[in-house]
């Protein structure tokens, strides 16, 4: 019951993150077709009536949680990774293994985001925004064969 709770609560987060970036793209679509071009990121649209320091920080907070949720995220799987299956009433290296694969694209995820994050950043790490949907597209699809694996086991 708690892992269904846990799931529901993940899910909530990513359909409403899902939902925003939804939004944001379709309304600058509609802004100017003409001058629209894909991002992979789209930051909170803060006014400028704040300091500029608390909007700098600020619009980020997406990815300043998502960052934080995906730390989570990996220590829950290595934590679960070391601890006896229920199921199969002991230690397992099918169960091991398939945490850890777990944990392992979580981490690629964790990079892609922080690789997100200093794209803002333009001296930092200047990656063309084809790369990271072609990146966000590869991790996806790792993450469904590693679901896929951890479900045929």
């Amino acid at each position: 019951m708690a892992a269904l709770v846990y799931q529901m609560i993940s899910s909530a987060a990513l359909v409403s993150l899902g939902l925003y970036h939804m939004v944001a793209t379709t309304r600058n679509h509609l802004r100017s077709p003409q001058a629209y071009f894909a991002r992979p990121y789209h930051p909170f649209p803060l006014s400028s009536s704040s300091s500029p320091s608390n909007n700098h920080r600020l619009r980020f907070l997406q990815l300043y949680l998502v960052i934080a949720f995906l730390v989570v995220a990996i220590v829950h799987q290595i934590v679960i990774s070391l601890d006896a299956d229920p199921l199969l009433k002991g230690r397992s290296p099918v169960h091991y293994f398939t945490s850890l694969q777990s944990a392992a694209s979580l981490f690629l995820f964790l990079l892609l985001t922080l690789a997100l994050l200093s794209e803002w950043i333009p001296a930092l790490l200047p990656l063309p925004n084809d790369l990271i949907f072609g990146l966000a597209a590869g991790l996806f699809y790792l993450q469904s064969f590693v679901f896929w694996g951890a479900a045929t086991t």
